[in-house]
Order: C-alpha cells, then sequence, then structure tokens
C-alpha cells in the first residue's frame, strides 16, 4: 500500500523545518557559562581512565579520605588539572605542581577555598579530570583522589578563575600523629566552580568528523538541540514510514518503533549518548506495556 499522501506531505514538511532551523542554529555560542562541579562520592570509566564523577549534581553518599604523619605537620591540599581527549590521551592544563592550594595548621574542619587561573583550552574538551594531592609540611605530595566529567563534555576552556572548595580536617591525636582529611560527597560540598563556552554545532560536527564519529557529524544539527529527541526523529520516523505502510495499523507501528528502538540493544542505543540509553530503556518498557495491554485488549 502506498503511505498517504497527507502523511508523506507531513514528513517532508518536518524534515524541511528540522533543517532550516539545524542551518540557522549552527553559529550559535553559548560563551562565558559558570557551573559548580562536585566531587562525587561514585565512580565510573571515561575513555579508558577511571576516577571518581566530577558532576554538577551532587551524590547522596559520601567518602573520607584520611592521612597521617607524626609531629604537628602542616597539612595541605591542592589540585592538577588535564584534558582527557576521546582516545584516553591527557594532556595537563597546570604546570606539574599541585595549584589552588590550602592549609591547616590547628585542629579544625570546613570547607576551604582556593583559586587558580584556567589557561584556556581553544579546541573542544570531551572531558575534565581533577586530580587532588595532600602533603605534610614538606614532605611532599601524594596523589588522593581522582575526579572526572562525563565524555562528550563538548565545552572549550576560556581563560578564568576557578575556584577549589575542599572540606578539610586535621586532627592532632595521641602519641603525636597528626591526621588530615579530605571529605566529598553527600553534605560534604567539595567542587570546583569552573567557567566555560558552549562551541558552536558546526565546530561539534568537524569534532566528531575529525574522531571519526560519522553518525555524530551528520546529526549534529539536530541532536545538539533536540538531545535524545534528535535522534529518535532521525532513527524512528523513517522506520515508522516503513512499518505504517507495510501494517497501516497506527498503533501496532508505535508498539513496534517502541521495542525496536528502545532496551540496551535497541536501534537507538547504538548511537546515542551515554547519559541518553536510560531513556532507551523508558521506550522499551512503553513498547511491552503497549503490547501487553493490546493483547489482554484484544
Amino acid at each position: 500500500m502506498k503511505t498517504p499522501k497527507c502523511l508523506s506531505k507531513s514528513v517532508l514538511l518536518f524534515f524541511l523545518v528540522v533543517l532550516v532551523t539545524g542551518l540557522f542554529c549552527l553559529p550559535v555560542v553559548k560563551a562565558d557559562t559558570e557551573a559548580t562541579m562536585f566531587l562525587r562520592a561514585d565512580s565510573h570509566e571515561v575513555n579508558g581512565i577511571s576516577g571518581y564523577r566530577l558532576s554538577e549534581t551532587q551524590s547522596s553518599s559520601n567518602i573520607t579520605d584520611t592521612v597521617s604523619a607524626s609531629n604537628t605537620l602542616e597539612t595541605y591540599y591542592g589540585v592538577r588539572v588535564w584534558i582527557v581527549h576521546r582516545n584516553g590521551a591527557t594532556e595537563e592544563l597546570t604546570s606539574g605542581v599541585p595549584v589552588a592550594v590550602v592549609t591547616r595548621n590547628a585542629d579544625g574542619e570546613g570547607l576551604q577555598n582556593a583559586t587558580w587561573l584556567c589557561p584556556g583550552y581553544n579546541s573542544i574538551v570531551d572531558a575534565v579530570m581533577v586530580k587532588v594531592y595532600q602533603q605534610f609540611g614538606t614532605i611532599g605530595w601524594n596523589l588522593r583522589a581522582s575526579f572526572i566529567t562525563e565524555n562528550d563534555f563538548l565545552v572549550k576552556l576560556p581563560e578564568a578563575t576557578w575556584t577549589f572548595s575542599y572540606y578539610t580536617k586535621r586532627q592532632y591525636g595521641i602519641g603525636g600523629i597528626a591526621y588530615s582529611s579530605l571529605l566529598w560527597g553527600g553534605s560534604y560540598m567539595s567542587s570546583v566552580t569552573m567557567r566555560y563556552d558552549v562551541p558552536a554545532a558546526w565546530e561539534v560536527q568537524f569534532y566528531n568528523l575529525f574522531n571519526g564519529d560519522i553518525f555524530g557529524f551528520l546529526f549534529t544539527p539536530y541532536t545538539w538541540f533536540l538531545g535524545f529527541l534528535g535522534y529518535s526523529l532521525v532513527f524512528l520516523l523513517p522506520v515508522g514510514i516503513v512499518l505504517y505502510n507495510r501494517f497501516e495499523d497506527a498503533t501496532a507501528t508505535i508498539i513496534a518503533l517502541l521495542l525496536i528502538g528502545g532496551g540496551a540493544g535497541g536501534l537507538l542505543s547504538t548511537v546515542v549518548p551515554q547519559l541518553g540509553l536510560q531513556l532507551c530503556w523508558v521506550l522499551f518498557v512503553l513498547g511491552i506495556a503497549a503490547l501487553l495491554y493490546r493483547l489482554v485488549t484484544s
């Protein structure tokens, strides 16, 4: 059976509108955005590198990292910052030593703030990694924890001042032992406030092309502004047209689309970013529910 003319015209009009909208939006740049990224207690792996999450949402759980040393030494905390590329390569933005250093030379606890001037990074950034170091007196710096954003962060870093907040604690114990703790996650608001620029869509397109992501290159004008909905429209609408032509049943077509597109092995899961995979499961569950309803009521 042929597709009804009204349906064909509607589909063609839809793609025309999306295409024109995408072309007009390509040059849009969202400059100088400030974001507070929390040091979370849960971990993940990004581009082959493991670390705790660095995210704009705080974790419900918390972690306390404690080290000790003899005598009443001052305790210091500082950070080093890296860019993480899609291939797992890293590029340090700091100068090889910890920056934004805070200190405690007496017992106490609470948030301590320090700043660092980011030198800027004009290429698109896939992920940012922050490593926290600790030192007693002049003994030497030791790595305590690594934090990394999700991949596909896709921002540029202007020259700007970043503010680091560490929840630290120092306690002098029995036997002349000094204990130093860094706490993050939960109610401990250890974080970094950074500034970044969101690049234009065409810059992201060619970044994807350079990294061999052909789907990302082709569909960026849609997905950059529509997100997961963009993937759904691009992939499921053509499939829906084919299914409707075959069955001429709108309900059956919708159910089939939900089942085909949803789930970890669904059509969309092969191309959407990791953050969108939970939406694939939503589609799959809706498809199962619709199928069961159809079976019960038929």
